[in-house]
């Protein structure tokens, strides 16, 4: 069972709001305060996630004010620390500054601003910590699920009952306190204590003022009980020689008027209740103002705010990874949260988890992180018809380490061009032909509609493709035909 603290205030006014049968809703409440998403609550048996209170001091400081439920400043600030030890944020230093309130100052590194690495507080560290509450009672000597709303529901009912109790045994006492009051009154005003004077036993004396009380019956609460007698005559001479009528009756009338109160009260529980309720929130509410705010989080992105601390590199002998020592053509920075394409010279491709260090082959065409809505440029040769086909497509949805194809299998498939990017130019030459006016076409790749990454493609010519290279635009078709095909790095920048 894991119930999580509430308002006070917000209790009661959530009770108030049953006994009417109005709605109602209930949100924890954390002494410690900080920041609470509650959009899946779920009325006690959800998902919560709570938040510290970070404050941007300046661009190179943080300044942590409030920190989450289940941590404590010592646990907040070793998650910081083992965050920063395995790279996944960059800090200069941290320091505790806690006493009455909490104060926990980060400083940054050179090169790192505070905007991006308090996204980053919230997807490595404690900073946001996730909480799964779990509202398990015994009913009926049987574990139960149960709400919050239930629960509230069930001590609402039992206030109710418990202030019906209290109310009952208040009356009891009251008209007890009635009964002795008009027992007095009758005892002495009517001089009934002279009837005992002759009286020589004990007995005599008990029977006497119990035929004396007879006739005032009516008068009284209940019947005279043996009890009521002998407190009768315990009534010293001198209490009864300063006997003060006037005062009698009035605390006759008092306790009659309290006594026709809570009768009054019984008869209508529920606006009793209500007033109850009243007086503690008057008496305490002021002592219990909410101190975790309620808000609803923008998800952080692990991948989108984790540093490129690591750099992949794909070697001469076709390993991949992060621990693969490379040249700069052959490496890229990356995360440990991203994932990798690679795309083979055959047309297959797959995504995988970036690794420590993987045998992928030397017929890599192409490597990267994954991200999505890029758009790939691809000319490859259809094996079976020995022609060429242009596609173009956005980044292609995957299953993690599954082996998908550009295009139809065969043995002398192969990918001839490859670029991203929305726009571009490029030279295909032909195999020379002594008919032909040209042994090669430039062609404007937006000129070719984007569709999915198993799409076909178009055909690019009836005539074999000898090679493609991209057209630099400040060239001229004459300086391009003396150079030649410009090479393709096997990392060309996704961004351009």
């Amino acid at each position: 069972t894991k119930i999580m603290p509430h308002n006070f205030v917000e209790l009661l006014e959530a009770q108030k709001k049953i006994l009417r049968d109005e709605p109602f809703e209930l949100f924890p409440d954390f002494l410690q305060g900080g920041e609470l998403d509650v959009s899946g609550y779920d009325d006690g048996n959800g998902r919560l996630k709570c938040r510290a209170v970070i404050a941007e001091k300046n661009e190179k400081t943080i300044l942590i004010k409030e920190i989450p439920y289940t941590t404590t400043t010592q646990s907040l600030i070793d998650s910081i620390e083992k965050a920063a030890k395995s790279g996944k944020i960059k800090i200069q230093s941290i320091d505790d500054y806690t006493a009455e309130e909490v104060e926990i100052e980060i400083r940054l590194t050179r090169g790192i601003y505070a905007s991006e690495t308090i996204k980053a507080l919230y997807a490595f560290t404690d900073c946001e910590v996730p909480i799964s509450p779990n509202l398990t009672v015994i009913r009926d000597n049987r574990p139960a699920n149960i709400s919050v709303s239930e629960v509230l529901e069930y001590n609402t009912r039992k206030i109710v009952r418990d202030l019906e109790t209290e109310l009952t045994i208040e009356l009891d006492r009251l008209k007890e306190k009635l009964h002795a009051h008009l027992l007095e009154q009758i005892f002495i005003e009517e001089r009934l204590y002279k009837k005992i004077e002759e009286c020589t036993t004990y007995e005599l004396i008990f029977t006497s003022i119990e035929e004396a009380l007879v006739p005032f019956r009516e008068k009284l609460v209940r019947d005279v009980s043996k009890e009521d007698i002998e407190r009768l005559l315990e009534i010293r001479i001198r209490r009864i020689s300063r006997y003060d009528i006037n005062k009698k009756q009035k605390d006759i009338k008092e306790v009659e008027k309290k006594i026709r109160k809570v009768e009054k009260d019984l008869k209508d529980m529920i606006d009793y209740t209500i007033s109850y309720i009243d007086g503690l929130l008057d008496k305490y509410g002021h002592l219990y103002p909410r101190q975790t705010v309620l808000k609803t989080f923008d998800e952080v992105e692990v991948r989108k705010v984790a540093l490129s601390n690591l750099t992949v590199g794909y070697s001469h002998d076709g390993f991949l990874g992060h621990q693969v020592h490379a040249d700069t053509d052959f490496s890229f920075p990356s995360s440990e949260y991203d994932k990798i394409l690679i795309i083979f010279n055959n047309g297959l491709y797959k995504v995988i988890n970036v690794p420590d260090k993987v045998f992928v082959g030397h017929d890599v065409c192409w490597v990267g992180k994954y991200e999505e809505k890029l758009v790939y440029n691809v000319i490859y040769k259809n094996g079976e018809q020995n022609l060429s086909f242009m596609k173009r497509f956005t980044t292609p949805k995957f299953i993690l380490d599954k082996e998908y194809h550009l295009f139809p299998e065969h043995k002398n498939s192969v990918i001839q061009f490859l670029a991203i990017g929305e726009e571009g130019r490029v030279r295909v030459y032909y195999r020379p032909s002594k008919r032909a006016r040209s042994n090669y076409e430039d062609f404007e790749l937006q000129s070719f509609l984007v569709k999915g990454a198993l799409a076909l493609g178009k055909r690019v010519s009836t005539r074999v493709v000898r090679r493609v290279g991209v057209l630099a635009d400040k060239k001229t078709e004459d300086d391009q035909e003396e150079e030649g095909p410009k090479p393709l790095p096997l990392f060309p920048d996704s961004k351009k």
